[in-house]
C-alpha cells in the first residue's frame, strides 16, 4: 500500500530508472505487465519524462504481441510473465526492441526533478493503446497527455468521487479504462484505488468488502456472472459499493443488491471520454439509453455521407472533444477515415435526442463484443483461411446472457478436407488468444451464399445460423 507521497516518491525513483535506461522525451516504451502497483508506477514515471506508454495486454499469442511489438518500434519493453516468458525466447523476431527487462529490474535511481518539458502540452503524444476495432489488425491508437487529466476530472465530477472512495479496479491497465480514466479520476479527488489482476465471480464480494470498494467498472458479462454467484454475496444494501459503472442496465443486478448503476458509451478513440448516464438513473428511458455528454463534450449523429444529422434522427454516433485521439500510430488512411474535423467516427448507430439523451442502437462495424473484449470477426476469418483446409467462413456474434455475445465461426472445408470442430479450434488456439476463438462452429459442405457481386452474404448466412444445432464448445466438453 503507498500513501500519495509514497507513490510520488517510488514515480520520480522510477523517473530516474528509466533515464539510465535510456528514455527520454518521446522515447516509446512497451509495458508488458500484470495488474500490479509497478505498473501504474512506470506509466506515472514516462508521463514525468514526457514518453510514450505502450501498455499490452496479457493472455495474447506470441504472433499477435510480435505485431504490436513490431508495429510501435519500441527500444525498450518492460515485462513479466506471462508476456516476459513469451517473448525473450524469440527477440529475434522483434526488429526494433533493444532490451527487456523485469519491472523489479528497473534502476533504483535517486528521485529526479521532473525534467522542462518545452513546447509539450495537452496535445502531445502520452499513450498508444491498441485495439482491434473492426480491422483484421490492431490500430495503435495516439492519446494525448491532456486527455488522461481531463477525462478523470469528468469521470471525478459525474460519479460524484470524494478521497473516501476507493476504486477497485480488475481489468487490464493496458485497457483505457484502466490506463486513463480509473487512475485519473481517483488522482483528482485524492480517492483509494484496489488493484487486482483478474475479475474473480467467487472471490470479488471478499475482497471488496475487505478493502472497502465503494466504486467500480464491471462489464455486463461480469455483472451477470455476479448474479449467478450465491456463496458469500451480500444482501441488498449490505456491500460497500455505492455506483457500479457498467455499458448496459440490469435491473436484476440493482434490485438483488442496491447498488447503483451507471452506463457508459465511448471508445479508445475518445481518450475514455464517453457519455455517462446522470447519478441515480434507473432505467427509465428504456434500452440503449447512454447518457448524456459531460461538459466540454459534443455528441452528434452523422449519415452515411459524413452530413451532421438534427437531434432525434438516426446515424453514426460521433463525438468531439478537445483531447479525442491524434489518429492511428502510422495509419494516415485509417486515420482520415476516422477523424473529421475533430470529430471521431465510432461506426456505432444511435440517435442524440433533442435533450441531448444518446441512445445506442447497434454496431455498423463487425465487433463481436465477447466480455468486455472487442473481437474483430475479421482477424478470426483471416486465420481461419490462414489454416489451408478453408475454403470460405464467416465470423459474427451470436447473442448470449452471460458474455454479451459470443463467437460463431461458419466455415467451409476444401474438396477432401476433413474439418473437425475440435482440431480446427486447437490449431486456431496457436495463431489467437482463447477469447477470440469460436465457440460455435458450423462446418458446410455446401458453397456459403453469395450476392450478385460476388461477395459473401453474410446476413444470409447468420440469418440460417441456429446454435442449437451448431457445435459448441461448451456442450461438446459438457457430455
Amino acid at each position: 500500500m503507498w500513501t500519495y507521497a509514497e507513490f510520488d516518491d517510488v514515480v520520480m525513483r522510477t523517473a530516474g530508472g528509466l533515464v539510465e535506461l535510456g528514455v527520454e522525451r518521446g522515447t516509446r516504451v512497451l509495458l508488458g505487465l500484470t495488474n500490479r502497483p509497478e505498473a501504474i508506477a512506470l506509466q506515472f514515471a514516462l508521463q514525468q519524462l514526457g514518453a510514450v506508454s505502450v501498455p499490452l495486454v496479457p493472455g495474447g499469442t506470441f504472433d499477435e504481441l510480435a505485431y504490436l511489438v513490431n508495429h510501435c518500434r519500441a527500444p525498450l519493453l518492460v515485462a513479466d510473465d506471462p508476456i516476459a516468458s513469451l517473448v525473450e525466447p524469440r527477440t529475434h523476431e522483434l526488429r526494433y526492441l533493444e532490451q527487456i527487462v523485469a519491472p523489479d529490474a528497473v534502476p533504483a535511481a535517486a528521485p529526479i526533478d521532473p525534467p522542462a518539458l518545452e513546447a509539450y502540452d495537452d496535445r502531445s503524444l502520452a499513450y498508444v493503446l491498441y485495439t482491434s476495432g473492426s480491422t483484421a489488425r490492431p490500430k495503435g491508437v495516439m492519446i494525448p497527455a491532456g486527455s488522461f487529466w481531463s477525462c478523470g476530472d469528468l469521470f471525478a465530477e459525474r460519479y460524484e468521487l470524494t478521497e473516501d472512495d476507493n476504486y477497485f479496479l480488475p481489468l487490464p491497465l493496458g485497457h483505457a479504462i484502466g490506463a486513463l480514466s480509473a487512475m485519473s479520476m481517483t488522482l483528482h479527488r485524492g480517492s483509494s484505488v484496489t488493484l487486482v489482476d483478474r475479475f474473480s465471480p467467487a472471490s470479488f464480494w471478499e475482497v471488496t468488502r475487505e478493502h472497502g470498494a465503494t466504486i467500480s467498472i464491471l462489464f455486463p458479462a461480469q455483472l451477470n456472472l455476479l448474479l449467478e454467484t450465491d456463496d458469500g454475496t451480500p444482501a441488498c444494501g449490505e456491500s460497500t459499493f455505492r455506483l457500479l459503472s457498467t455499458h448496459v442496465y440490469i435491473d436484476g443486478f440493482r434490485d438483488r443488491f442496491g447498488i447503483e448503476l451507471a452506463l457508459t458509451w465511448g471508445m479508445t478513440e475518445t481518450g475514455a471520454i464517453c457519455t455517462i448516464t446522470e447519478p441515480g438513473y434507473r432505467g427509465e428511458l428504456g434500452e440503449g439509453y447512454v447518457g448524456t455528454c459531460p461538459r466540454g463534450v459534443e455528441v452528434a449523429c452523422f449519415s452515411a455521407a459524413g452530413d451532421r444529422l438534427p437531434p432525434g434522427e438516426s446515424g453514426e454516433i460521433c463525438m468531439r472533444h478537445p483531447h479525442v485521439m491524434l489518429g492511428y500510430l502510422d495509419d494516415p488512411v485509417a486515420t482520415a477515415a476516422s477523424l473529421r474535423d475533430g470529430w471521431v467516427r465510432s461506426g456505432d448507430r444511435g440517435v442524440v435526442r433533442p435533450d441531448g439523451h444518446v441512445f445506442f442502437h447497434g454496431r455498423i462495424k463487425n465487433v463481436i463484443k465477447r466480455s468486455g473484449e472487442n473481437i474483430s470477426a475479421e482477424e478470426v476469418e483471416g486465420a481461419l483461411e490462414r489454416l489451408g483446409d478453408i475454403l470460405e467462413c464467416v465470423v459474427f456474434a451470436v447473442p448470449d446472457p452471460i458474455r454479451t455475445e459470443e463467437v460463431a465461426a461458419v466455415v467451409r472445408g476444401k474438396p477432401g478436407a476433413a474439418v473437425a470442430p475440435v482440431r480446427l479450434r486447437a490449431v486456431l488456439g496457436e495463431a489467437l488468444a482463447r477469447w477470440k476463438l469460436p465457440r460455435y462452429v458450423d462446418v458446410r459442405s455446401e458453397p456459403l451464399p453469395r450476392l450478385a457481386n460476388g461477395k459473401l452474404d453474410r446476413r444470409a448466412v447468420e440469418a440460417a445460423f441456429d446454435p442449437e444445432t451448431a457445435w459448441d464448445v461448451e456442450r461438446n466438453n459438457r457430455s
